[in-house]
């Protein structure tokens, strides 16, 4: 009979430091809302979540599942343009 995992379970039994936004709990609640079928299916998993571990957790998995957008945002920001050419004149 295999052993039954839990959900957010912290595997290391307490041999590493995690930070508070990258906890078992918050990536696997991050996966469980990245995973939905629709967006219908989304929202109820947000919502379940929320309840569940509570608003300052849920704005860690929603950092989390809002980073590539972010990342993407930033890099066609002018700021990030102007960082990147200075950085091309210091390299070549």
């Amino acid at each position: 009979m295999t052993k039954q995992k839990h959900f957010g379970k912290d595997w290391t039994d307490g041999q590493l430091k995690f930070p508070k936004h990258l906890t078992a709990k918050i990536i696997h609640s991050a996966l469980f809302i990245y995973n939905a079928d629709c967006n219908e299916e989304t929202i109820k998993r947000i919502d379940y979540l929320t309840k569940q571990i509570g608003t300052k957790d849920m704005t860690y998995v929603m950092a989390l599942l809002v980073l590539p957008t972010l990342m993407n945002d930033m890099r066609q920001s002018p700021a990030y343009k102007d960082f990147q050419s200075s950085r091309n004149k210091t390299i070549n």
